[in-house]
C-alpha cells in the first residue's frame, strides 16, 4: 500500500453532538438517576463511554425507569407514545432528538389529518428513527425498505407523499425516488436526507475516483455507516466496516495501491485515528 487517504469530513455530526452535549448538561444539572432510553447513538464505544464517564444507565423500556428519574431520549427519536408513557410515569424528559429527525415527526403530524398517505423510505422498518416517524401516525404512513421501492403498487399517486429516513444512500435514494416519479408522476417527494450524511457520501464518491478500496470505520448498526459502505460499493469499490483496529484484516490490502479510511457520524475520532495509525504500520 502506497496512498492513504482520510475522507473530510469525519468525526461527530451536529445532530450527535448537540445529544452528547444535553447528556452531560443533565448529569451537571440533575443529581438523580438519569437514564439513556435506547442508545444514545448508535455506537458502542460512546454509549459505554457516557454510562462510564456521567454514570448514565441504558435501558430499552420505559417499564424500566423508577418513578420521578430523568429519561433522556435518543438521537434518533421516538414515537409520541413514549414520550405521553413518561409523562403518566411522572418522568423528567430531555428530548436529544436530532433536530432534522424532529422535523420529520412534525412534517407527519402537520400531514396527519389531510387525507394523504405517506410512504417513509427507510434502511430497516425496525431502526429508532423509522419506528419513532412512523409512529407519529400508523395509520397513514408505511415504513418501505428502500430496496422494495420497485414492488409497489399505488392506486391513487396524488395522495401519497414520499419521505426518507435522514442517513440514507443518496445514490440510492436518488434511484429509488427517480423511479417512483417517472412510474407515478403526480406523487409528492420529501427528500429528507441530512447535510451531515450527504457530505460524507459525497467525500466517499470523490475518494471512488481514485482509490479502489475503502475501509469504513463506524458501528455495523449505524444507518450512516452503513449506507457510506452502500455508495462506496455502489460505485464498484471494495469497502468494509469495522468497528475499530482489532478487525483490520491487512489480507484487505494487497493489491491497492490508493485506500481511504472514512467514518459514520457517530465514530469517536480517537478510534478513526487508532485505525489510522494501525493501518500506516502495515506500510
Amino acid at each position: 500500500m502506497s496512498n492513504l487517504f482520510i475522507a473530510s469530513p469525519h468525526g461527530f455530526c451536529f445532530g450527535i453532538n448537540r445529544a452528547i452535549d444535553l447528556a452531560r448538561e443533565t448529569r451537571e444539572k440533575y443529581s438523580e438517576n438519569i437514564y439513556f432510553l435506547g442508545e444514545l447513538v448508535h455506537n458502542q464505544h460512546v454509549v459505554d463511554w457516557l454510562e462510564s464517564e456521567l454514570k448514565i444507565r441504558t435501558v430499552q423500556s420505559i417499564d424500566q425507569i423508577p418513578r420521578g428519574s430523568i429519561v433522556i431520549i435518543r438521537a434518533h427519536g421516538a414515537p409520541p407514545q413514549t414520550f405521553n408513557q413518561a409523562v403518566a410515569k411522572g418522568l423528567t424528559i430531555v428530548d436529544a432528538s436530532c433536530p432534522l429527525v424532529i422535523k420529520s415527526h412534525q412534517t407527519v403530524s402537520k400531514l396527519s389529518g389531510q387525507n394523504k398517505k405517506i410512504i417513509f423510505l427507510c434502511n430497516n422498518i425496525t431502526h429508532d428513527e423509522t419506528v419513532g416517524v412512523v409512529g407519529e401516525d400508523p395509520y397513514i404512513v408505511t415504513p418501505v425498505v428502500i430496496g422494495d421501492v420497485a414492488t409497489l403498487n399505488i392506486s391513487d399517486p396524488e395522495n401519497y407523499i414520499v419521505m426518507t429516513q435522514t442517513t440514507l444512500s443518496t445514490l440510492e435514494t436518488k434511484d429509488a425516488l427517480d423511479l417512483l416519479k417517472n412510474k407515478y408522476p403526480q406523487i409528492t417527494i420529501l427528500p429528507h436526507i441530512c447535510q451531515a450524511t450527504t457530505d460524507r457520501q459525497n467525500a466517499i464518491i470523490e475518494l471512488a475516483k481514485t482509490c479502489t478500496l475503502i475501509i469504513i470505520v463506524g458501528s455495523p448498526t449505524s444507518a450512516n455507516s452503513s449506507s457510506l459502505q452502500k455508495v462506496a460499493e455502489s460505485l464498484g469499490v471494495k469497502s468494509f466496516i469495522i468497528d475499530n483496529a482489532s478487525e483490520i484484516n491487512y489480507k484487505w490490502f494487497i493489491g491497492h495501491k490508493n485506500i481511504a479510511i472514512s467514518s459514520g457520524a457517530s465514530t469517536p475520532e480517537s478510534i478513526l485515528e487508532e485505525v489510522v495509525s494501525e493501518i500506516k504500520k502495515y506500510e
